[in-house]
């Protein structure tokens, strides 16, 4: 598992002078340059004895991490990622320790590793090896350590990679979570803590971190599976990032990039680096490889944007992108003539492609004067959302410019959302009053007034109806008594008066 670094004291000076002045990345693609690579040489990785020259497949491909900060326990769980080049050479996933007296150890997973004469050791195994200070590898003896597992690795398994000091030795393990597949091997401390780099990406050719690794039969500039390193204990802090790929035989280099100062890690987000054909993104939880270059969505402003003092205005932000992204805006302002404008818009944006407008609203005060007004769009956050690593890259910030112009022409009925859509295109806006026209207002009174009001004329008709018919009733079963007169006397008589109140008499005859 020998990893060699020829002339990488000299060479990494000049790196970093070479650093492109945006960002934090250095980018030599494409070119051919003598000596040593970026980060690693030549790796030996197999049972029989490395050629030294004229290997069969010369090509390494290297892509990694190395941490800033101490460890006593590196323990890294890695997908089971079966995956090849049309050679048939697979891939090896490697966690790598430098021990504070710089002796190198390393354990990792491969797929399919490769033979120097020819043909590849198949299935899934573990490789090993430990370097002293020197540069020699003294285990295995021979170079470059390969291990069977006492069971099966399937494509997918979780796989525990694990370096850690134990009785003087350091242990490298590998087990796979899902069937309890284990492959080991120790060998004698030298040192008692594995160290990170903080001023450079390795010291005498050695570095503490992961690294994905593959051989191929010609230059090589295309992706691989995703594979996923994910910490088991300490978060990572902070890490420099490289890539690189160089000829075994020749000591040439194909490519090489890499950050140009440890980059800061945290969970929420993810950064970013690609080159030639492959992409890896890393963050404080552990690191994605193989990863497929993808090309980030740009910002742009359209065509003045039109509003009226005393209510609210649309103002848009051009997103273009190649194919479906998603995209959020953690930090946005806006400055204007009339005050300022902060935004934390986290709910994610999703278009399919082409070029869409985001939508930022701002209220414009009520006593705003009319005419243009200078629109200063500060986008100091805003991240894409990568669906092969399901991570968010941040992206780079961007200022752009838009006119506003305040009018006094008839205000529309319609305001614009407070929040954005969650696509490329906007709900349907409510108007604020409601107008009935001429035919609709018919067929309300024919449908529901005229109804009502017959109903109120049929009950005051039946209120008469039952008021005549109750009269008739009670002059009919209550009539007015005949009068009567004493026969006597003829004095009138009170109703069932039985004796004249006029002459005594009896009133048994009535006249009338």
């Amino acid at each position: 598992m020998r990893v060699k670094f020829k002339g990488l004291r000299l060479l990494l000076p000049l790196i970093l002078s070479l650093a492109l002045s945006w960002g934090s990345i250095n980018h030599q693609p494409h070119q051919t340059v003598e000596g040593s690579p970026l980060v690693f040489a030549r790796s030996s990785y197999e049972i029989l004895p490395l050629a030294l020259m004229g290997s069969a497949y010369p090509y390494d491909e290297q892509v990694g991490v190395t941490f800033t900060q101490d460890f006593s326990v590196l323990a890294f769980n890695v997908t089971a990622v079966q995956f090849t080049d049309s050679s048939g050479v697979g891939t090896g996933y490697l966690v790598n320790g430098l021990t504070n007296l710089g002796y190198w150890y390393q354990v990792g997973l491969s797929y399919n590793w490769p033979l120097a004469s020819g043909g590849v050791n198949h299935g899934f195994n573990m490789n090993y090896e430990v370097f002293d200070r020197n540069d020699k590898s003294i285990d295995p003896a021979n170079g470059g350590g390969l291990q069977s597992f006492n069971g099966p690795v399937n494509a997918g398994d979780e796989v525990l990679l694990r370096l850690s000091f134990s009785l003087g030795y350091v242990v490298m393990h590998a087990m796979d979570w899902q069937t309890e597949a284990v492959s080991s091997q120790s060998y004698t401390a030298f040192g008692s803590i594995f160290i990170g780099l903080r001023s450079s990406l390795a010291q005498s050719g050695f570095f503490t971190g992961l690294m994905t690794e593959q051989y191929h039969r010609t230059q090589y500039y295309d992706a691989r599976l995703p594979v996923t390193y994910n910490e088991t204990g300490t978060s990572l802090a902070s890490v420099w990032m490289w890539m690189d790929e160089w000829n075994t035989d020749t000591g040439q280099s194909v490519f090489r990039d890499n950050t140009t100062s440890p980059i800061q890690l945290n969970n929420s987000v993810a950064n970013y680096l690609s080159s030639n054909g492959t992409a890896e993104v890393a963050n404080a939880r552990g690191l994605v490889t193989g990863l497929t270059p993808i090309a980030f969505p740009t910002l742009n402003t359209g065509p003045p944007t039109t509003g009226h003092p005393g209510h609210q205005v649309s103002v848009p932000i051009a997103i273009r992108a190649p194919e479906a992204a998603v995209v959020r805006f953690p930090n946005l302002s806006i400055t204007t003539g009339f005050g300022k404008y902060n935004f934390s818009l986290e709910t994610p944006f999703t278009f399919n492609g082409g070029t869409v407008d985001y939508n930022v609203t701002v209220d414009v005060p009520v006593n705003t004067g009319l005419g243009n007004y200078n629109l200063t769009i500060d986008v100091l956050s805003w991240q894409y959302l990568d669906n092969q690593a399901h991570e968010w890259i941040p992206l780079r910030s961007v200022s752009l410019n838009e006119t506003l112009v305040l009018t006094n022409n008839p205000i529309p009925s319609t305001n614009p959302p407070s929040n954005p859509p969650s696509s490329g295109q906007g709900p349907s806006a409510l108007t604020n009053k409601t107008m009935r026209s001429p035919i609709s207002l018919l067929g309300m009174i024919g449908s529901i007034i005229i109804p009502l009001v017959a109903g109120y004329v049929a009950l005051v008709l039946l209120a008469v109806v039952l008021l005549v018919s109750q009269n008739r009733k009670r002059l009919t079963n209550d009539p007015n008594p005949s009068l009567r007169f004493c026969h006597s006397c003829g004095a009138e008589l009170g109703l069932g008066a039985g004796i004249c109140p006029a002459c005594g008499l009896s009133t048994d005859t009535t006249t009338s």
